[in-house]
């Protein structure tokens, strides 16, 4: 009988341990801990486990690389910036999207590795891009964004919609005025209210996103 069962990541969690947490996020025998690991570090938010959680994106497990891009966005630190990058090249969407939501916490350094996502093959991927953008409010998304509020996925077209209100640039307001046409209810609403955000106020308003 073994001496050394796997970390309990649990307690090491409640203890706030987290230099017992990054040992954890190393436990090779199973990936279900160094998911827990990671995802208790980003819980904690404690700058010393930067630099492991950028070393598990390159773990053989997705489920792990996920977990620690959102434990760096949760982090907000900008020496994980180049390492999200990377990982939006990931093969596994899922990894993708969590990296996309990462660099929107983090802010203006992602601004134009997020614009690249927007062209994601990923629907998921895509929609993440958009939010992200719009949680950043940098104007240089605006274009991308009007652009992305005329492609063929109703997920995406909502979330550019609600970017373009959050950022808050004139230049979207034909656009958003356009989109109150759209057939997806949901992205005409966001429309609506994003014209709203902008001080843009019509009947047109009630009506299109009816």
């Amino acid at each position: 009988m073994p001496l050394f069962g796997p970390p309990n990541v649990e307690k090491l969690k409640a203890k706030r341990d987290v230099k017992g947490l990054i040992k954890a996020l190393g436990y090779q025998k199973d990936p279900a801990v160094r998911r827990a690991a990671a995802d208790a570090l980003g819980q904690i938010g404690d700058a010393r486990a930067v630099e492991p959680l950028i070393a598990a994106l390159k773990d053989e497990s997705w489920g792990v690389r996920r977990t620690a891009d959102e434990a760096l966005g949760q982090i907000r630190d900008a020496r994980a910036v180049e390492p999200l990058i990377a990982a939006l090249k990931d093969p596994y969407a899922d990894v993708r999207n969590a990296a996309d939501g990462a660099l929107g916490q983090i802010g203006p350094p992602a601004v134009e590795p997020l614009i690249a996502a927007l062209g994601d093959a990923d629907e998921g991927v895509r929609k993440a891009a958009a939010e992200a953008l719009g949680q950043i409010g940098d104007a240089r998304a605006v274009e991308p964004l009007i652009g992305a509020l005329k492609g063929r996925d109703d997920r995406v077209r909502k979330a550019a919609a609600r970017g373009l209100g959050q950022i808050g640039d004139a230049r979207a307001v034909e656009p958003l005025i356009a989109a109150l046409k759209d057939p997806y209810a949901g992205a005409r609403k966001a429309a609506a209210r994003a014209l709203e955000a902008l001080g843009w106020q019509s009947d047109r308003t009630a009506t299109g996103a009816a």
